[in-house]
């Protein structure tokens, strides 16, 4: 064992007992997957009501299609984006239907709520704090609903969660390889985690030999894949589609231009192609710092305050059918009324039109902000407490991924609250290191007897 590893001392690492599965952590959260499976049974049509789902179906019933036909499968897989975004569930689908997907879905969300509280003991919580961060992780509403749908988060983000899980739990270059392998999968589903594994490489507390490992598994599926789409198309890329980087900076530019003045908004010169680059939109940017700091001040408080519960109500319940059509159309939603009258205005607008729902969203709105509160007072704990050196820095990187995430997510159009998933166990855990404040507070405040 390296150095590196002698650094986690024997108080902070896992006891033999505490890393057996723990069933009674699982088996509610099973049990409440069985439950929305008779669910999925009975309203099979809700597999589709994730973002992007019908397209994805489209490119998967395709790839059956072209399977059967005899025609070219690499040709096939090049023309539809980045394939990790379809391809794992094209098979499962492929070859048992949408149950399979799901089955095998809920399955890795259970695993993940393991990983968590692995992951949990491993930097300190102790059991019963890390039990309660992996039982929070399970009831966020991404991870009750996105088993259930056609989302390509239900594939990715326990990607990330395993790679974390991995990582920390050993120093061996072996190990990191194996953790990097997992975030190099997860980044081939959704290339929102491409520049973490240099992030990584760079802060963590692990040998040479480690980082090179654990940076060439990270790395190798998405070149791997990006040097499948240059055999096939002659460009080193990882494919072309309508929600690809450079569609989603126009969008994100055009949706800028909506709460400039309207003689500001005629000068403007934008590609008319539906098409930015990086360069582009950062000339872009430079040109309009105001309508640029705007807008992603709206993304910040998205990502922040939305807590998803309206994935549950709105595309898996599906109890206002009338209004989820209207408030999802980015023309005309939720996001391009906040974009065009202001965040006040929009919502009161949509609370007369929708006030179940508005009591609803606002009270996931509240309970969340509460979390993400906690979690910011978890992290000062964090860089505050004393912890041995290797534990301390694993800690840094997972406030750091959250961090990142944050940022990144500043890549798409407009942020929804599932551009904050791959962050959400982090958080999780930040929230459950924030319990002893709050312990040490109502101490203080009991009267002396």
């Amino acid at each position: 064992m390296s150095a590196a590893a002698d650094h986690i001392d024997s108080s902070w690492c896992v006891a033999g007992r505490e890393q057996r599965v723990p069933w009674q952590l699982v088996a509610p959260f099973a049990a409440l997957h069985l439950l929305m499976f008779g669910y999925d049974l009975s309203h099979p049509d809700r597999f589709l009501n994730a973002d992007r789902a019908t397209e994805r179906m489209h490119v998967i019933k395709g790839l059956g299609e072209t399977w059967q036909s005899g025609g070219g499968i690499p040709a096939y897989l090049t023309k539809h984006g980045i394939v990790g975004d379809w391809l794992p569930q094209a098979l499962l689908y492929l070859t048992g239907g949408q149950y399979l997907v799901i089955a095998v879905q809920v399955l890795l969300v259970l695993l993940s709520i393991v990983w968590v509280r692995d992951i949990g003991l491993r930097l300190g919580l102790g059991s019963p704090r890390a039990s309660a961060a992996a039982a929070l992780y399970g009831i966020l509403p991404h991870s009750l609903v996105f088993p259930h749908q056609l989302a390509s988060e239900a594939i990715s983000v326990p990607l990330v969660i395993l790679s974390f899980a991995v990582c920390v739990r050993a120093m061996l270059s072996a190990a990191q390889g194996r953790g990097g392998l997992a975030m190099g999968l997860a980044t081939l589903v959704r290339p929102v985690t491409m520049a973490w594994p240099v992030i990584y490489a760079i802060f963590a507390p692990i040998g040479s030999r480690a980082r090179i490992a654990y940076l060439i598994a990270a790395l190798a599926p998405l070149v791997l894949w990006m040097g499948l789409m240059y055999a096939e198309t002659g460009v080193f890329s990882m494919g072309q589609s309508g929600h690809d980087l450079s569609h989603n900076l126009y969008g994100r530019a055009m949706r800028m231009t909506a709460s400039m003045p309207a003689v500001e908004r005629e000068a403007l010169e934008v590609s008319a192609e539906g098409r930015m680059s990086l360069s582009e939109y950062a000339r872009f940017v430079i040109d309009h710092p105001g309508a640029a700091a705007a807008h992603s001040a709206r993304d910040l408080a998205a990502i922040g305050l939305k807590s998803g519960v309206e994935r549950i109500v709105l595309d898996y319940l599906d109890l206002f059918p009338q209004s989820r059509a209207t408030l999802q159309d980015p023309e005309a939603g939720w996001r391009a009324k906040v974009e065009q009258e202001g965040a006040i205005g929009a919502l009161a607008d949509i609370f007369r039109q929708n006030p179940g729902l508005m009591t609803i969203s606002i009270g996931g709105s509240l309970l969340f902000a509460g979390f993400m509160i906690c979690s910011a007072l978890g992290a000062l704990v964090w860089l505050r407490e004393k912890a041995p050196r290797d534990t301390y820095r694993f800690r840094l990187l997972l406030i750091g991924f959250a961090l990142y995430i944050a940022a990144m997510a500043q890549a798409v159009d407009a942020v929804q609250s599932r551009q904050r998933a791959p962050a959400e166990f982090a958080l999780c855990l930040m929230a459950v290191a924030a319990l002893p404040l709050f312990r040490r507070r109502r101490r203080a405040a009991q009267p002396d007897v």
